[in-house]
């Protein structure tokens, strides 16, 4: 969020989505995104299909490319390419070259009053002024782009059934290459080129190389900022163009224009800042100004052809191209809404709102408009969610009934909760500052902070305060502090030894309980054995006496 320049980038349910119609494709997102969640087109199969059909393939390579591929001189990259099946190698700089000749010609055609020509070369720039500044469409040179115009030419030259690539540093091109005035049939970016290169077979150096080389000085230059202005600075006509680079540098002068603040002839905007060089697939993390001479050396070395046949073959009135103002319409929230949201990350009043940046946004309530729109979310406020958890950890601390104390290394109290007054506070007032040894001894405090150990679950008993506490102890050695978490556990101990003289007072009385039983059975025993004797006795006198009769 933070990254993209336009805020097209919407987080729903703490995730991040490109929101497409507000979206410029700049790139920006792939290249700062430490995930690399967001992902470019890739072609490159198209284009492994193509060499497998046998198709006529033209590579046209970006004048960016001598900066992209240092470790080729052109000839080499041509012969690699030339060895994986590729017809023809080429550069866009040809186009460039004829593209800044039309838009002299225009803007001496048109001769605008308050009325600034702004080159059409960037698709980023393109995006930006449909989408955020459509009443500046009608400024855009109705122009084709280098790259659709150098398609048109290879088409011309190599025929219609002839596949056109574009290679090139910028994401963007993609999208232009899919538009209804491309002929281009693939693009691919210098990244993944240079893995395309990777993936084959070490080429073979004896093919004849087929690579046009027929640009000017002016179509070389034309990746670095200010290159298109040389036809300008030739005719003498300097003071009346300037050239800005970067997409903030962009959105600037585009706002001065919309303004009326000022209104030169012509304006060359490139939306990387330093020109196409520093685009964000180049596949080279060279220095900028390394890249810049680079192209500018290789420029200088061109054969200068101003009248190849590529150039001649084509009316410039077929170069030409309209565009289409796509406002974007949001939303936008009443002053009222805006403090409602305001309000609910903590800003209350304008002293509050500190434009940190820290969401991504560049004011605070820039952030809430996106809340009110819905790609923004309440906690994407980072003093405010830190400001909360800090409160919530207080209110936590503060209303335990555990005692919570910090201590440096020489047992001086840093911070403390109130419950440590309940608990050690009858007889002394407890300060910030006071050493923890004026309240109890601190022993175990110096053990875990000497062996930077954890003593956990210690129970310890203060009977000068008339509480046994059971203690965790944990010391910070990177902050130089021991922590310590004293619970109160008087109450359950003492409720522990009632239970304890509990059980004893029931076994005591359960044995009593037993001897009584064994002593009762025990005479019930004895009763009964005198009087089964009895009983016997008796009636084997009666079987003797009947039997005695019974004979008789």
């Amino acid at each position: 969020m933070r990254a993209c320049p336009v805020k097209a980038i919407g987080i729903i349910n703490g995730h991040a989505r490109v929101i497409e119609e507000k979206c410029i494709l700049c790139g920006r997102c792939v290249t700062e995104c430490p995930q690399k969640a967001k992902v470019i087109d890739r072609q490159l199969d198209k284009l492994t299909a193509a060499i497998i059909n046998g198709k006529k393939i033209i590579i046209s390579l970006a004048p960016a490319y001598v900066a992209a591929f240092p470790e080729y001189s052109g000839e080499e990259l041509t012969a690699r390419l030339l060895s994986k099946g590729i017809t023809a190698v080429t550069e866009t700089a040809t186009a460039a070259e004829l593209t800044s000749q039309i838009y002299a010609t225009y803007i001496k055609k048109t001769n605008p009053v308050n009325n600034t020509v702004i080159s059409s070369c960037c698709p980023v720039i393109v995006n930006i002024i449909e989408r955020y500044y459509p009443q500046l469409v009608n400024n855009l040179a109705p122009v084709l782009s280098p790259m659709l115009t150098h398609a048109k030419l290879i088409k011309k030259q190599f025929g219609q059934d002839s596949i056109v690539v574009f290679a090139g540093p910028c994401i963007a091109k993609i999208a232009e290459g899919n538009s209804q005035f491309s002929q281009i049939d693939i693009v691919i970016t210098f990244d993944q080129l240079k893995e395309w290169l990777t993936q084959q077979d070490q080429p073979n150096f004896n093919i004849e190389t087929n690579h046009i080389d027929s640009s000017t000085y002016v179509g070389r230059c034309f990746p670095i900022a200010g290159g298109v202005l040389m036809p300008f600075e030739a005719d003498g006509d300097a003071e009346d163009a300037i050239a800005v680079s970067g997409i903030e540098g962009c959105i600037e002068v585009f706002e001065g224009l919309s303004n009326l603040e000022f209104a030169p002839k012509f304006v060359e905007a490139m939306a990387c800042s330093g020109g196409c060089i520093n685009g964000p697939a180049m596949g080279t993390r060279q220095l900028l100004q390394t890249k810049r001479n680079k192209v500018i050396s290789y420029a200088k070395s061109s054969a200068n052809c101003n009248e190849c046949e590529m150039v001649t073959a084509i009316d410039s009135e077929e170069l030409l191209r309209s565009y289409i103002p796509k406002p974007i319409i949001s939303n936008i929230p009443s002053e009222a809404e805006i403090q409602v949201i305001l309000k609910q990350i903590g800003k209350f009043a304008p002293a509050d709102e500190k434009n940190c940046g820290a969401c991504g946004y560049d004011t605070c309530r820039d952030k809430a408009v996106a809340v009110f729109q819905g790609i923004a979310e309440i906690n994407m406020c980072v003093p405010y969610m830190r400001s909360k958890a800090e409160s919530f950890a207080n209110i936590i601390v503060e209303n335990s009934l555990n005692a919570i104390v910090a201590v440096d290394e020489k047992m001086i109290i840093k911070e403390f909760n109130p419950a440590v007054k309940r608990m050690f506070g009858a007889a002394k007032e407890i300060y910030k500052g006071m050493n923890l040894t004026e309240l109890f001894d601190c022993a175990d405090f110096i053990t875990a902070a000497k062996y930077e150990q954890k003593i956990v679950g210690k129970r310890i008993e203060y009977p000068m305060y008339g509480i046994i506490t059971e203690q965790m102890i944990i010391p910070v050695p990177k902050h130089g502090l021991i922590i310590a978490i004293i619970t109160d556990v008087t109450t359950l101990e003492k409720k522990n030894q009632e239970l304890q003289q509990m059980k004893l007072d029931t076994i005591a009385k359960s044995t009593e309980i037993i001897n009584k039983q064994m002593h009762v059975a025990q005479e019930i025993a004895g009763l009964l054995g005198e009087t089964t004797a009895e009983t016997k006795s008796t009636l084997l006198e009666l079987i003797a006496l009947i039997k005695g009769k019974e004979e008789a």
